[in-house]
């Protein structure tokens, strides 16, 4: 196969490496092993975190929440935290359950809907917890 390039593609094709290779040194991904949460009891105001490593289960009075990514990002002074997560009501008629992004930063822009917690995610654990703890 002989592939052409003329002077044009030539420049867009350098254009589009140097940005490939400036965003990337400018963000950096730091894949962590875990996940810490913080959940609130709406009823009862209770205030817990949990240290849950990557794809075990947490298991709560109506749901099950699995951590399946958690990701530290610096990037020019805009850190965050984000986390993939799902989460499922115990409930087969309820159609809320949850499998998504959720971020340190903007907590409330994309979550797990509840009607008894409140989920929050607190931070990425770079190591590893290993097991799931539950700290008061």
């Amino acid at each position: 196969m002989n592939f052409l390039l003329g002077e044009s593609n030539l420049k867009f094709v350098s254009f589009i490496f140097l940005v490939f290779i400036k965003s990337s040194l400018l963000a950096s991904e730091n894949e962590c092993q875990g996940a810490k949460l913080r959940i609130i009891n709406k009823i009862t105001a209770e205030k817990v975190f949990y240290d849950i490593p990557l794809s075990q289960t947490l298991e709560l009075d109506n749901a099950k929440i699995i951590i399946f990514r958690c990701v530290k990002i610096d990037k020019e002074g805009t850190d965050d935290e984000i986390a993939l997560i799902s989460h499922k009501l115990d409930s087969r008629s309820d159609k809320r359950n949850f499998l998504g992004w959720i971020f340190k930063s903007s907590q409330y822009l994309n979550v797990p809907v509840n009607p008894t917690f409140d989920i929050k995610l607190e931070e990425c654990l770079v190591n590893d917890p290993i097991f799931l703890k539950k700290i008061i």
